[in-house]
C-alpha cells in the first residue's frame, strides 16, 4: 500500500535524533541551547527563554490561508454538508463559489519544480478529501495558499542565512519553525468560527490540517532546510498532530499518512507513546501491538477494516490517477463518480456499508477490468472489484492476510506513537520561546527589536535578530533618607507618611519635573524619569546634567526644611520641651536602673533576684528589654518635640539605561519595573556604614585634642573605609556561645581568640587600602564613570580643573577649620570659562567595594560638595585664582610633531 511516506519519514527523524542524542532523551538535544544563541533570557540553562514575536502579516497569511482552504474544501464536498451549515458558509467574508478548479489528483502541467510536483502528489494521500485541483486552486498565484507557503519559505531561507558562518551555528530555522508551530492554536481559533460540525466537520478540519502540513513541508524542502544540519530538529517540528489540536483530534479526521485512517484511537495508544517517549523503540510498541491483536478477535477484526478500508482507498487513488490520464475507463457507483468516492467524505464507507451498492461496484469493476486496454489498468479494477465482492458487513476485512492485517496495524500504530512522542518533545523545546506583544517593556516590539533583544518573524526584510547595539547610556539617580525605618517607629505610620509627602517626596518630584522632558524610557535622551519610590526612596534616570541639577534642587529643599525649622522652634521652646520629656522619664529610668544593679548582685552571688523571686539571668534579660523600650518612647517624644532634619544620602551612577518592564495585573492593575544594574549601584552608593562614620569622626576627635582645637570640623559628608571584621565560622560561634551558656569565660575568650588570629593571618596575606571599602553617604556623591560623563556633556560650558593637594599646602584658613580623612585631596573642579566663577566641586573620597564585585576592584567615588559648604566658599577664595592661572598656562603645549598634547590631568 502506497503512501506519502509521512509514516515512514517520522521514524526515521526519531531514529535520527536518537542516535545523536548518545543516551540522552530526545526532548533534551530539541531544547535550544544558549551557547548557540545570539540572545537569550534567564538564569540557568532551565530557565533558558528566547524572546519571539510573530509579526501580524505572518498571523494574517495564516489566518486567510486556512479560511480560503476551508472554503475550498467546503465548495469541493457540498454534497457532505447540510444545507443550513453551507447558506451560512456563503454569509462569511471570502467565501467565493467561483474559487475552486477541476477536481484532479495529478500534478498540473504548470507545475515545474519538483519540490511542487511531489507536494500535488502528497496532497490526496495525506487526506482524500485535499485533491491536486483543490490545492491548485491554493496555491495558485496571489492566493492566499500561495502566500502562506511564500511567507514560510521566505522566513526559512533568511533563518538560513543569518545562521550561515556562525560557530556555533545559531539555530535560526529552528527557532522560526518552533515560532509557526506555536500558530497551531490560532489555526484552531479559526477553524472553530466555521459553523461545520459533526464527522463532515472533523473531516474537513482533518484537511485542512494536512494543507497546513503540505505546505510547511513545501517551504522547507524550497529552503534547503531538511538538508541542512537542523534537518532532524526542523522535520521533527514539521507534523501534523499540533494542526490538528493533538492526538485526540485525530481520529475521525480522515488524516491517512500513517497507512491507515484512524476511526478510533487505537488500544493502550496512551502506554505506547509513553513507552517511547521513555525510550522504548517503535519496534518494541510494533511488537506489542502485533502480539495483542493475535490475542482477541475483536481488536483484529477492528484492525482488518482499517486496513481493508486502507488498501481500497490506495487501489481507488491509484485507478483514479489512470483515469484522469486516459489510461483507465472511467465508471461510477451510485452515481458517484470515482473521484468523489475517493474523495468525498464517507461515501467510501457508505457504499461499502450498502450490500446493493456494493454489488454495483463489484459488476462494474469485474465489466470495465474487460475493456481496459493495459495490464496495470486492468490490475487495479479487478483488485477494486474483489474488494467489493470480498467485503461482509460482520468481517469487512476477512479476505485481507492475517499476516498482512497484523504488519500494517501494528506499523501504523507505531508510527502514530512515535509521531506523538516526536510531538511532545517539541513541545518541551517550544516552551522555551517567549512570545512578546509589546506591551512587556516600554517601547514595544520596535523597540526590542531593534536593540536585539527579541527575534521578530515577519516579512519585511530586515534581519529576524538585529545585532545588538550598545546601549544608550545615561545617569541613574538615587536618594534616600536617613533613619526611616527608626522615624516610622517612633512617630508611626501616618505621621511620617504625611511627612514624606510634604517634605521628601513633593519637594523631590517638584524639582525633578522641572528637568523632565515629557518622555517614556529612551524617547527622550535630554530629559530624566521617574523609575520608582519607595518608603524612603526615589530613583531617577536620565541626561546626567540633569541629574546633577536635581540633585542640588534635592539638598536646596532639605536645606530649607532644617533652616524652618529653625525659625519655626526657638532654641528656649525646644529646650522646655526637651527638659520635661527627660524629666518624665527619669524617674522610671532610676527605678530600672536599680533593679539591674539588684539583679547582678543576685547574679555573682548566686542567688535569685530578692525584688523578683526570679533567675537573676532572666531578670536581667526583662529589664534590658524594658530599658530599650523606654529609651525608644523617650526619642520618640523628643522628636515630637523639636522634629528632626531630613539627611538623606544622594548617589548618582552612569551607565546602560534601563530595561522596564511592563505588566498587567487584573488585581493590581499596570506595573512598571526599571532594571539596571547602574541602578543598583547607585542604590548602593547611599549606604551608610556605621563603622566607616565612626573612623572619620575618630580622626576628628584625635585632631581636635591635639591641636586643641574643638571647633575642627570635616567638611566632606561622604567617606569610604575599610572595615575589619572578624568572620565567625559556624562551628566556632556555636562553640562560644555554648561555652557563655556553661559560664566559661575564658574558655569562650580562647575560642575568639583563635578565631581572630586566623583573621589576621590571612588579612596580613591581603592588601589593605585605607580609601577603599565600605561607603558612609550622608550627602551627594557620584561615581567616577558618572563624574567623567558630566565633564563630556558639559563641553565648552565649563573649564574643569583637576588638581591633587596636599591638605598641608592649603591655605591656614582652611586648616584652621577642616579636618580631611586623607592627606591629599584629589580635587575636580568646575570653572565658568568666562567669569572663573566656581561652579562645582568635586572631592575623591575613595574607592566603594559593595560584596560580590570585590574582584572588579570597586569603582571611584567623588562628593559633590554643596555651595553652602564653606571648603566650596574658602577654596574658591583661596586657591581658585592660581588653579586657574597654572590651568591656562600648563594645560597645552606642542608635542615635537606640532600637536598640542595635554600637559597635566591628575586623576
Amino acid at each position: 500500500m502506497k503512501t506519502v511516506g509521512y509514516a515512514e519519514e517520522r521514524l526515521d527523524v526519531l531514529g535520527r535524533l536518537r542516535k545523536s542524542a548518545q543516551g540522552r532523551a530526545v526532548a533534551d538535544i530539541l531544547r535550544l541551547d544558549a551557547r548557540a544563541l545570539r540572545f537569550h533570557l534567564g538564569t540557568s540553562l532551565a530557565d533558558l527563554r528566547v524572546p519571539v514575536h510573530v509579526d501580524g502579516s505572518v498571523q494574517s497569511a495564516l489566518h486567510i490561508a486556512i479560511r480560503d482552504l476551508f472554503f475550498l474544501l467546503a465548495l469541493r464536498h457540498r454534497a457532505a454538508l447540510r444545507q443550513s451549515e453551507y447558506d451560512q458558509l456563503i454569509l462569511l467574508d471570502g467565501f467565493d463559489p467561483r474559487a475552486a478548479r477541476q477536481t484532479s489528483f495529478n500534478p498540473p502541467a504548470s507545475a515545474k519544480s519538483e519540490n511542487v510536483r511531489t507536494a500535488f502528489l502528497e496532497a490526496p494521500e495525506l487526506h482524500p478529501a485535499l485533491d491536486g485541483g483543490l490545492l491548485a486552486s491554493w496555491l495558485s498565484s496571489g492566493r492566499p495558499g500561495r502566500v502562506l507557503a511564500g511567507t514560510l519559505n521566505a522566513l526559512l531561507r533568511r533563518a538560513q542565512e543569518e545562521s550561515t558562518g556562525r560557530e556555533p551555528a545559531e539555530p535560526t530555522g529552528w527557532i522560526v519553525l518552533l515560532a509557526i508551530r506555536s500558530l497551531s492554536q490560532l489555526a484552531l481559533g479559526t477553524l472553530r468560527e466555521f459553523p461545520i460540525s459533526g464527522p463532515a466537520g472533523r473531516m474537513l478540519h482533518g484537511a485542512v490540517a494536512a494543507g497546513l502540513l503540505l505546505a510547511l513541508r513545501l517551504a522547507m524542502r524550497e529552503a534547503g532546510l531538511r538538508d541542512s544540519p537542523l534537518g532532524a530538529p526542523c522535520e521533527a517540528a514539521a507534523a501534523v498532530l499540533p494542526w490538528l489540536g493533538g492526538l485526540r483530534s485525530l481520529w475521525g479526521s480522515g488524516f491517512a499518512a500513517y497507512g491507515v485512517s484512524f476511526v478510533e484511537a487505537p488500544a493502550r495508544i496512551d502506554h505506547h507513546l509513553h513507552r517511547v517517549a521513555q525510550g522504548g523503540t517503535p519496534e518494541e510498541v510494533a511488537a506489542d501491538v502485533a502480539a495483542e491483536l493475535v490475542g482477541s478477535k475483536d481488536a483484529m477484526r477492528k484492525a482488518a477494516r482499517h486496513v481493508a478500508l486502507g488498501l481500497l482507498r490506495s487501489d481507488l487513488l491509484a485507478l483514479v490517477r489512470l483515469v484522469e490520464i486516459g489510461r483507465a475507463p472511467p465508471f461510477s457507483v451510485e452515481g458517484l463518480s470515482l473521484a468523489q468516492l475517493y474523495a468525498t467524505p464517507g461515501a467510501l464507507e457508505r457504499v461499502l456499508a450498502a450490500p446493493a451498492a456494493r454489488k454495483e461496484l463489484h459488476e462494474k469493476a469485474r465489466a470495465t477490468a474487460k475493456a481496459a486496454t493495459t495490464d496495470a489498468a486492468r490490475d487495479v479494477v479487478e483488485a477494486v472489484g474483489v474488494v467489493a465482492k470480498e467485503w461482509k458487513d460482520d468481517a469487512p476485512g476477512a479476505w485481507v492476510p492475517q499476516e498482512s492485517v497484523v504488519k500494517t496495524w501494528a506499523t501504523a500504530v507505531a508510527a502514530l506513537a512515535a509521531d506523538a512522542a516526536l510531538d511532545g518533545a517539541v513541545d518541551q523545546a517550544q516552551a522555551q520561546l517567549m512570545h512578546r506583544d509589546g506591551t512587556e517593556s516600554e517601547g514595544g516590539i520596535e523597540t526590542q527589536h531593534e536593540a536585539g533583544k527579541l527575534y521578530l518573524i515577519g516579512l519585511d526584510e530586515r534581519p529576524i535578530l538585529m545585532k545588538r547595539a550598545r546601549a544608550p547610556q545615561m545617569g541613574h539617580l538615587f536618594c534616600d533618607m536617613k533613619d526611616f525605618t527608626k522615624r516610622t517607629a517612633f512617630l508611626k505610620e501616618t505621621v511620617v507618611a504625611d511627612f514624606l509627602s510634604r517634605e521628601f517626596y513633593g519637594p523631590i518630584l517638584t524639582a525633578a519635573a522641572r528637568h523632565a522632558q515629557g518622555a517614556a524610557h529612551l524617547a527622550d535622551k535630554g530629559g530624566i524619569y521617574l523609575n520608582n519610590l519607595l518608603g524612603d526612596a526615589v530613583s531617577f534616570s536620565g541626561d546626567v546634567v540633569a541629574l546633577l541639577e536635581l540633585a542640588e534642587d534635592i539638598r536646596s529643599a532639605l536645606s530649607s526644611y532644617a533652616r524652618r525649622l529653625d525659625s519655626e522652634n526657638s532654641r528656649e521652646t525646644v529646650a522646655k520641651a526637651t527638659a520635661a520629656v527627660e524629666e518624665k522619664f527619669k524617674q522610671r529610668r532610676q527605678q530600672l536602673g536599680q533593679a539591674v544593679k539588684s539583679a547582678q548582685d543576685a547574679q555573682r552571688k548566686g542567688v535569685v533576684d530578692q525584688a523578683s523571686g526570679e533567675d537573676p539571668a532572666v531578670r536581667l534579660r526583662a529589664l534590658h528589654d524594658e530599658m530599650g523600650r523606654l529609651e525608644d518612647e523617650r526619642e520618640s517624644e523628643i522628636a515630637l518635640a523639636k522634629g528632626e532634619e531630613l539627611e538623606a544620602g544622594i548617589f548618582i551612577s552612569y551607565g546602560a539605561a534601563p530595561e522596564v518592564a511592563t505588566f498587567e495585573d487584573h488585581i493590581f492593575g499596570d506595573i512598571k519595573v526599571s532594571i539596571a544594574e547602574k541602578i543598583n549601584e547607585s542604590a548602593r552608593g547611599t549606604a551608610r556604614n556605621a563603622g566607616v562614620r565612626a573612623r572619620t569622626e575618630a580622626i576628628l576627635a584625635a585632631e581636635r585634642a591635639r591641636v586643641g582645637g574643638p571647633g575642627l570640623t570635616c567638611p566632606l559628608h561622604v567617606s569610604v573605609s575599610q572595615q575589619l571584621s572578624v568572620p565567625m565560622p559556624a562551628d566556632a560561634s556555636g562553640a562560644i556561645r555554648r561555652a557563655l551558656s556553661q559560664g566559661d569565660l575564658e574558655g569562650a575568650s580562647t575560642l575568639l581568640t583563635g578565631v581572630a588570629r586566623d583573621f589576621l593571618g590571612r588579612l596580613n596575606w591581603q592588601e589593605m587600602h585605607d580609601d577603599r571599602g565600605d561607603i558612609y553617604n550622608g550627602g551627594a556623591a557620584l561615581s567616577e564613570d558618572a563624574l567623567e560623563a558630566y565633564v563630556t556633556a558639559c563641553g565648552e560650558d565649563s573649564t574643569f580643573v583637576r588638581r591633587d593637594v596636599q591638605v598641608w599646602e592649603l591655605a591656614p584658613p582652611l586648616r584652621e577649620k577642616f579636618v580631611f580623612p586623607s592627606g591629599t585631596l584629589r580635587l575636580v573642579i568646575a570653572v565658568s570659562p568666562a567669569s572663573h566663577a566656581l561652579q562645582r566641586l568635586f572631592v575623591f573620597v575613595g574607592r566603594a567595594l559593595f560584596r560580590g564585585f570585590e574582584k572588579q576592584g570597586g569603582f571611584g567615588v567623588y562628593e559633590m560638595v554643596s555651595r553652602d559648604n564653606a571648603l566650596f566658599g574658602l577654596l574658591a577664595q583661596h586657591h581658585l585664582p592660581r588653579w586657574i592661572a597654572e590651568h591656562e598656562a600648563a594645560t597645552w603645549a606642542e608635542a615635537d610633531d606640532g600637536t598640542p598634547v595635554l600637559l597635566r590631568r591628575v586623576t
